[in-house]
């Protein structure tokens, strides 16, 4: 009886001191303090809710995809392996819970919300947008650091909110996130129900199965899929239907898609230099609350820089070369003349001069004696330099709109 209390109290000592250096590490990545930028896509790419949902939805494998597929190979085979030895959140709940260490709630009665979290967002992947994929655990552990991002601000803090929610809900009712609401948890769940059925079937092979049996979650599985596949496609008409249009950072997949793919940990908005990336605070509608928008008030988007996408974990960004990067338009500047300086006979001209791909032209008529401004837009990109220089107040003469806005 002693050997095997022993061995309990080990077991459980490894998981604590695995699951706190996991936690100190994603502190580490989130906060990039190592020199690497792309470090900070790899704590949300190891949830297999993300990469799954990710790549069914892009239709693709992204670099990080492998990293949550292994993590699901090892969860089949131990099943909520990933909550009990590597999951920095769980952790966090666990220790929260400890404050109230006389709460007993009966979270057995609640039903697995989390199941049907991971249903429905499948089935949006199917048709292209994973209606609950930001509620991924590891994706609101990032999105925490992004609150603390200095200026703070109100848009960071509204992303950085998720984390310290689901931590209140563990002090108030503890184990009910991770054993009925965490997504994450309930892919686990999932996946290793696989392997059962794997075995169902081998022991069904060998002896005649009993009439009746049938997998306890077929139908609401069923009728999860469904209901997610038609939530996701009026959540993608919403989104492509909102107004007014944002502008998303380059290499942004298709706007119809974007919301849902988008995690909203906060990697795109940490990663820019220039902190022109900020979440959308609803502005352009609901279905895109909390995902990046550029704004050019005070700096534009750098001609050098391909930072957003690499850090990006779920593919809602793109990986571009530096070249694909500069042939990619996120928008088209657009001039007001009636606001510009030049039509009220005061020299001016530096929108001109701080383009970096010189898509703005001067003319001069020599009969009118007047200067006009032309936006080549073959060779605009949106980048918004022009925005950010453009001294003409209240109203900027110049601004960036989305491409099929301008």
């Amino acid at each position: 009886m002693e050997v095997k209390r022993l061995e309990s109290t080990r077991r459980r000592t490894v998981r604590l001191v695995s699951r706190a250096c996991v936690l100190v590490v994603g502190v580490v990545l989130a906060l990039s303090v190592v020199p690497w930028r792309w470090t900070a896509l790899l704590l949300p790419a190891l949830s297999p809710f993300v990469a799954i949902g990710s790549a069914v939805a892009g239709r693709t494998l992204l670099v990080t995809t492998p990293l949550g597929l292994l993590v699901a190979l090892l969860v089949v085979w131990r099943p909520r392996w990933f909550c009990r030895v590597a999951c920095p959140v769980g952790l966090m709940i666990e220790q929260v819970g400890r404050l109230r260490p006389h709460a007993r709630p009966r979270v057995s009665r609640v039903p697995p919300i989390g199941q049907w979290v991971v249903l429905l967002t499948l089935a949006g992947a199917v048709v292209g947008y994973p209606l609950l994929l930001w509620l991924d655990p590891l994706a609101l552990f990032n999105g925490f650091f992004t609150g603390w991002r200095q200026p703070l601000n109100v848009e960071g803090l509204a992303v950085g909110i998720g984390l310290p929610l689901v931590l209140l809900l563990g002090l108030l009712w503890p184990f009910l996130w991770c054993r009925r609401l965490c997504p994450l948890g309930a892919t686990q769940d999932l996946l290793a129900l696989l392997r059962r059925l794997g075995r169902r079937r081998e022991r069904e092979a060998l002896h005649a199965p009993r009439p009746g049996r049938s997998w306890p979650l077929a139908r609401r599985s069923v009728l999860a899929m469904g209901v997610g596949a038609g939530a996701a496609a009026a959540a993608a008409r919403w989104a492509q239907g909102s107004a007014p249009r944002p502008i998303r950072p380059p290499g942004s997949i298709d706007e119809s898609r974007f919301a849902g793919v988008c995690i909203r940990c906060g990697n795109c908005i940490r990663a820019c230099p220039e902190r022109i990336i900020q979440p959308d605070l609803g502005r352009h509608g609901l279905a895109g609350l909390l995902t990046p928008v550029l704004s050019f008030d005070c700096a534009y988007c750098l001609e050098d820089c391909t930072r957003c996408g690499e850090v990006c974990p779920s593919g809602a960004i793109a990986r571009l070369s530096l070249a694909q990067k500069q042939a990619t338009a996120v928008g088209l500047a657009k001039i007001d003349m009636l606001a510009c300086f030049l039509s009220q006979n005061i020299e001016c001209g530096v929108c001109a001069g701080v383009c970096p791909y010189e898509a703005i032209e001067i003319d001069f008529d020599e009969n009118t004696y007047e200067s006009t401004i032309t936006v080549v837009a073959d060779k605009c990109t949106g980048c918004g330099a022009c925005e950010m220089a453009c001294m003409t107040s209240p109203k900027k003469a110049i601004r960036v709109y989305p491409l099929d806005s301008a």
